[in-house]
């Protein structure tokens, strides 16, 4: 009743016209760098039921091309979240963003462009 055909998948024979990995070259332009901020020199707004948000008024600055690790992080609170803002709109990445202890968050963040930027950070945690 129904007629089936065989019908032969045909694979492409070029290569592309471009390497898609990453060279080491690409890698050792690239820097880390580590900052720890506590929330005894940020900005505390009360969110109600203990909960706080916390904004630090001095941004960070970031490099380029730069990894920076943000360690936000306080005595005697229990963390919820943390996050970011860039000072602009050109491309920032958020490589992870997670409670490392009961009182840290950590925010690591990659600046692909070629020139230093600025990054408010905030916390939110309950005491």
């Amino acid at each position: 009743m129904y007629n089936y055909y065989y019908v032969p998948m045909l694979m492409p024979s070029s290569i592309p016209p471009h390497n898609i990995e990453r060279s080491a070259e690409d890698f050792s332009r690239q820097r880390r760098r580590e900052i720890r901020l506590d929330i005894r020199g940020a900005s505390r707004t009360e969110l109600g039921n203990e909960f706080y948000s916390y904004e630090w008024s001095t941004p960070a600055q970031i490099n380029p091309n730069e990894f920076l690790i943000c360690y936000l992080e306080g005595q005697n609170i229990n963390v919820l979240n943390g996050g970011f803002a860039p000072g602009d709109f050109a491309p920032m990445y958020a490589m992870e963003s997670f409670p490392r202890r009961r009182n840290q968050w950590v925010v690591t963040v990659h600046n692909p462009t070629s020139s230093r930027r600025e990054l408010s950070l905030y916390l939110i945690a309950k005491t």
